[in-house]
């Protein structure tokens, strides 16, 4: 480390002494001592004024927008946060809700909420838990979408694994897996 500090040393020192070696140096420090004390104090005044200047600029006032920036930011993020925790209990009814909307097995509302749309599984497999895996042979599409629609809506049932085969114009071959 004191090696790494020696070393800069010698370069700040080399610096200073090319600079000192400057011919235009040499004339403005001369032109400076020639100065009367009063005028050295003034400029030297005006130096160090100019220096602070810049640092405010270059340093300061970035730092100070960045960090206003930050804070209108976190704000803002903050504002979001507490807006969501005011809707946690109105998600959590609402989740209870669409739970509370089915009555009976996953596979007996599949199938009722079926017939409604002229659907009927050629095969179904309970799964574990309240899952059911369900076939569905040359199906008009429109029927099947607007039937998974109504299953999500209002039935709380989602679809989790959809696999769609093309079996002719407007209809379809369905492989799904229900969750409830």
């Amino acid at each position: 480390m004191s090696e790494l500090k020696q070393r800069l040393s010698d370069e700040i020192d080399q610096l200073v002494a090319r600079v000192r070696a400057n011919k235009g140096f040499q004339e403005l420090e001369q032109k400076y001592h020639a100065l009367t004390e009063r005028d050295r104090f003034s400029l030297n005044i005006l130096v160090l004024f100019l220096l602070s200047y810049l640092f405010y600029q270059m340093v300061l006032s970035p730092a100070l927008a960045y960090l206003t920036s930050a804070s209108q930011s976190y704000e803002r993020q903050l504002e979001s946060y507490e807006w969501m925790v005011a809707q946690e209990p109105i998600v959590k009814e609402m989740l209870i809700d669409t739970s509370a909307e089915r009555e009976g097995s996953l596979l007996s509302v599949a199938s009722s909420t079926a017939k409604k749309h002229n659907l009927n599984f050629s095969r179904f497999e309970p799964l574990d838990g309240d899952r059911v895996r369900l076939r569905l042979e040359q199906v008009k599409f429109n029927d099947v979408v607007s039937w998974l629609t109504e299953l999500e809506a209002e039935k709380g049932v989602s679809a989790v694994d959809i696999s769609l085969d093309s079996a002719s114009p407007g209809y379809v071959s369905v492989r799904l897996t229900l969750q409830g």
